[in-house]
């Protein structure tokens, strides 16, 4: 069974690469003319990319974690620039002209990223495993958690219900408003609002880790709890950014030995970012949209023309922070600061910065053709704006710290908390690698205060008995 799932993982590996080769011949056949820096840049990018698939994609990760880097870094910094270039040789995505000398920078610069990582995210990985070994000791087991009470289950499902009652109106009445985030509408939709998708992450996780038996009312709670996420996360009311964590998160926690194969979870994922994700654009991006008025060849064409939209303009932008970083210098961590410091307004912040995507956007509609600020700013522009080559090495080491913990927080058997949080930490870190940082660390501090919350709720002891117990008299002794 061993050799036969190493047979698979082999194959699918070599099916990957196969690919990305293909294309970068295909590339290179296209564009052969543009010089031989841009080729070879081209080259490092897919060299670094192979590179990663082979040492950073482990087939042993309990977190999806290490695929998700892999997948977005050959998605928008690999194969989405790739076809571009080739359909508009002149014009990047997002408005900027192309220059070759700052295309073989920006191609250096990914490829960086990614060699860091994966060379970073062997060394982590190889001290969390030795760890226990070099304390002379094994790892620890953790005893198994117990069952969340049927009245803490009851009193969290009731606090759903509330707080949907109460806020999903307001938060539906200002989807077609919605402007820029603020940190009042972060801690209604991304906290408050996201509540019930926590509760039943962990709730679902509890049902089938613990090996208990499956009561009807316990699936009645769940799927309570479902169309309470239906009804507060679905393509009417929130961008693909936010719905793909928390969907991906709830089939491999309801399914996690299915999903437990290297195979299936990267087939789950990249099926989710090539097809799936393409497809529901037709209705986030429109939300007078209805399922019956959508075509089959109206999906396919969405597919096929996304990876030439604004929506993989990743690249392009890493390309701009470049351009930014050669005109006006690097910002020296004002960017880093205002990510750390989200939860602190404008009003009272006068000199806060805005999140890089906004700073990117505003600098291509001053010097280009770019007619909204919208776009996104992967984190290998955070770290090249704020610090050049050594911020994109620090943020490739701060990401492959984070998978290892992601890692590690996935194999815990601690509580019932973790691997939920582990999974959807996992994917979520698209968004993290997308960008802007500022807006992903909000939206992760906001799911994780709501993960709190509900593990709170559902810990509380509520409807247990305490018998006293009976401490035997001692018996005095007589001193002589």
């Amino acid at each position: 069974m061993r050799s036969q799932a190493a047979g698979h993982f082999i194959g699918i590996k070599a099916a990957l690469a196969l690919f990305i080769v293909l294309i970068e011949i295909l590339f290179i056949n296209s564009l052969a003319s543009a010089g031989m820096e841009f080729i070879l840049s081209s080259v490092a990018v897919t060299v670094a990319l192979l590179i990663q698939l082979q040492f950073a994609v482990r087939p042993t990760a309990e977190s999806p974690a290490d695929m998700i880097v892999f997948i977005f870094n050959w998605l928008f910094l690999d194969l989405a620039p790739k076809l571009q270039l080739i359909n508009m040789p002149q014009r990047l995505i997002n408005t900027s002209t192309v220059v070759v000398d700052r295309v073989a920078l920006t191609n250096l610069v990914c490829a960086l990223f990614m060699i860091a990582f994966t060379l970073l995210y062997g060394l982590f990985t190889k001290r969390s495993e030795d760890a226990p070994q070099k304390r002379g000791r094994a790892p620890a087991r953790t005893a198994p958690q117990q069952e969340f009470t049927a009245a803490a289950v009851g009193l969290a499902l009731i606090i759903c219900l509330a707080v949907v009652a109460v806020a999903a109106p307001s938060a539906y009445a200002t989807v077609e408003t919605a402007g820029a985030a603020t940190p009042g509408t972060i801690i209604v939709k991304r906290c408050l609002l996201f509540l019930p998708s926590a509760t039943l992450l962990i709730l679902l996780n509890e049902t089938v880790r613990s090996g208990r038996k499956l009561q009807f009312s316990r699936v009645c709670v769940l799927l309570l709890l479902l169309l309470l996420v239906f009804v507060t996360e679905n393509p009417s009311t929130e961008k693909r950014n936010a719905l793909g964590p928390l969907y991906i998160a709830l089939l491999l926690v309801a399914f996690p030995v299915w999903f437990a194969g290297w195979n299936r979870r990267m087939l789950l994922l990249v099926s989710g970012m090539v097809l799936i994700f393409p497809a529901i654009t037709i209705f986030t991006h429109n939300r007078q949209q209805t399922l019956g008025a959508v075509s089959m060849s109206q999906v396919v064409e969405q597919i096929g023309d996304h990876y030439y939209s604004i929506n993989y303009d990743s690249w392009a932008n890493i390309y701009t922070a470049v351009e930014v970083v050669q005109v006006h210098g690097m910002q020296w961590g004002h960017q880093l600061l205002g990510a750390l410091l989200f939860f602190v307004p404008s009003s009272i912040w006068s000199g806060k910065p805005l999140a890089s995507g906004i700073f990117l956007a505003d600098y291509l509609i001053a010097n280009y053709s770019m007619w909204f600020t919208n776009l996104s700013a992967p984190l290998v522009a955070e770290g090249y704006l704020d610090f050049g080559a050594a911020g994109v090495l620090a943020y490739a080491a701060a990401m492959a710290f984070a998978v290892t913990g992601l890692n590690a927080m996935a194999r815990s058997k601690g509580n019932y908390i973790r691997f939920p949080v582990a999974v959807y930490g996992s994917v979520f870190l698209m968004l993290v690698l997308r960008g802007s940082l500022m807006i992903a660390v909000a939206y992760l501090v906001a799911a994780f205060l709501a993960f709190a919350a509900a593990y709170a709720l559902l810990s509380l002891k509520l409807g247990v008995r305490r018998v006293a117990r009976r401490v035997p008299a001692q018996q005095s002794t007589a001193v002589s």
